[in-house]
C-alpha cells in the first residue's frame, strides 16, 4: 500500500514500483532559492532598523526570518551570527538558527542549536518540541517523552505536544494511542491540517470509513491539498473490493486532483491501474496510462500497464512496442523483460 505523504525525508521516487505498482508522486520541482527577492518595506524597515542600533540582537534575529522565509538561508545564518555576537545569550536566536539549519536538512546541528536553546531557556517550550521531534526519529523515545509532558505542564493546549506524541506512538506500533493523541492535538486546534492526515491514514489501515471523514476534514482545510485527496482516493482504491461504489469516488478523487494540478502523472496511472486490475476496462486502461505518459514521458510503469492492456485486447504489436519502450527507459525493469518474452514466445 503506497500512499503520498508529504514530510520531510518522506518523498517516494516513482521509479519503485513493479509491476502494475500503485505510484507515488513525481518529483516536484521547487523555484531556484538563490534568487534574491527585491527589497520590499518590511526588509527596507529591517534595515533602517539596524543602521540606527546595530547593537540590537533582535533587528538582526528579525533580519533572519525575512531571509529565512524567502529561503535565503545562508544570508539568514550571516543574520544569526551577528545576532549572537549582539548577545549570545539569547535563546530565540539558537531557536531560529535550528530551524533554519532544519529546513536544509542539516539535523545534526539543528538538534545541537535546540540543545543550546534550552541551555540558555530551560523553560522555551518551543525548543522542547522542536528537540523531541528529532529524538523520536533517533529513537530516543524516553527523551523524547519526557520533553513533551515537561512542555504541556508548562502550556497544557500545545496542539505540536500531541501531534508529537501521536508520532511516537505510530512510530512504536501503537496505533491506538497515537490515533488518541492525534485527536488531542485535533481538539486543541481543530485546524491542525496534519493531525486529520495522520488519523485518516491510520484508520485507513484499519479500512476504517473514518479515514475518509479525517480526510475529509483536511481537505476543508486545504481544499487544493493533492496529499489529502490522493489518499482519500488510495482509501477508495484499495477497499473497492469490498464496497461497492469505492471506485467510482477514487476516480472523482483522482480528477478533483487533475483538475487542481494537470500535470500530476500519478493520479492519471492510478485511474488506468483501477481500470486494469479491478474493473477489466482495457480501453479506459489504455486512455488513461496514455494520459499519464502525456504528463511524464518518462513514466516506464505505464508504459507496461498500458502494454498489459493491449495484450488484453489483442493489440500484440502495440504491448510489444510499449514493453519495449519500458526497457528502454528503464532496461533493469523485470517485469516489462517478463512481458516482452511471454508474447513473444
Amino acid at each position: 500500500m503506497i500512499r503520498v505523504i508529504f514530510c520531510l525525508s518522506l518523498f517516494l521516487s516513482i521509479f519503485s514500483c513493479g509491476d502494475k505498482g500503485k505510484p507515488a508522486t513525481p518529483p516536484e520541482t521547487t523555484e531556484n532559492p538563490t534568487v534574491a527577492p527585491p527589497i520590499d518595506t518590511l526588509l527596507a524597515n529591517i534595515n533602517k532598523r539596524i543602521a540606527e542600533n546595530p547593537g540590537n540582537f533582535q533587528n538582526y534575529l528579525d533580519r533572519a526570518k525575512y531571509y529565512g522565509g524567502h529561503t535565503m538561508f545562508e544570508n539568514a545564518l550571516e543574520d544569526l551570527s551577528r545576532a549572537l555576537a549582539a548577545d549570545s545569550t539569547k535563546s530565540s536566536i539558537y531557536l531560529y538558527r535550528g530551524e533554519v539549519y532544519f529546513q536544509q536538512e542539516r539535523v545534526k546541528e539543528a538538534y545541537e542549536e535546540y540543545k543550546t536553546c534550552l541551555r540558555f531557556d530551560e523553560a522555551n517550550t518551543d525548543c522542547m518540541l522542536k528537540k523531541a521531534g528529532i529524538d523520536i526519529q533517533l529513537g530516543n523515545n524516553e527523551i523524547a517523552i519526557n520533553l513533551i509532558n515537561n512542555a504541556l505542564r508548562i502550556n497544557e493546549t500545545l496542539p505540536y505536544a500531541y501531534y508529537l506524541k501521536g508520532r511516537m506512538y505510530k512510530k512504536a506500533g501503537d496505533t491506538t494511542l497515537a490515533v488518541s493523541s492525534y485527536q488531542s492535538a485535533i481538539e486543541v486546534d481543530p485546524s491542525y491540517y496534519d493531525a486529520y492526515i495522520e488519523c485518516g491514514l491510520l484508520f485507513a489501515n484499519r479500512r476504517s470509513k473514518l479515514a475518509t471523514e479525517y480526510y475529509n476534514s483536511a481537505i476543508s482545510l486545504k481544499p487544493r491539498s493533492i496529499e489529502a485527496w490522493y489518499n482519500k482516493a488510495m482509501f477508495y482504491q484499495e477497499n473497492g473490493k469490498q464496497v461497492p461504489g469505492y471506485y467510482p469516488q477514487a476516480f472523482a478523487c483522482y480528477d478533483s486532483i487533475l483538475s487542481i494540478d494537470p500535470t500530476f502523472a500519478a493520479a492519471a496511472f492510478n485511474k488506468g491501474y483501477i481500470n486494469l486490475v479491478y474493473l477489466g476496462d482495457y480501453n479506459k486502461g489504455v486512455q488513461d496510462f496514455t494520459e499519464a505518459l502525456q504528463k511524464f514521458p518518462n513514466y516506464f510503469q505505464a508504459y507496461q500497464n498500458r502494454g498489459l492492456c493491449y495484450e488484453k485486447l489483442g493489440r500484440l504489436k502495440e504491448a510489444e512496442a510499449d514493453y519495449r519502450a519500458a526497457l528502454t527507459i528503464q532496461p533493469d525493469y523485470t517485469e516489462a523483460a517478463k512481458s516482452l518474452d511471454k508474447i513473444l514466445r
